[in-house]
């Protein structure tokens, strides 16, 4: 089984809310980051929803 990454409407509000405040970090995300995230950190096998705002990264899973 391989890891399937989606378009998440919730992960781009909450990497939009993120680039508003200039801030990392949103209740919503299993992971945020500025800048590219580290595909190394995710886990495997899973069903990972992601959205960006600018710079800013939101991953859901």
């Amino acid at each position: 089984m391989t890891t399937t990454w989606y378009t998440s409407p919730a992960a781009k509000a909450a990497a939009h809310r993120m680039a508003d405040a200039d801030a990392v970090g949103d209740p919503a995300c299993s992971m945020a980051a500025v800048g590219q995230p580290d595909p190394g950190l995710v886990p495997w096998n899973s069903r990972i929803g992601i959205g960006h705002h600018g710079a800013y990264w939101c991953l859901v899973w």
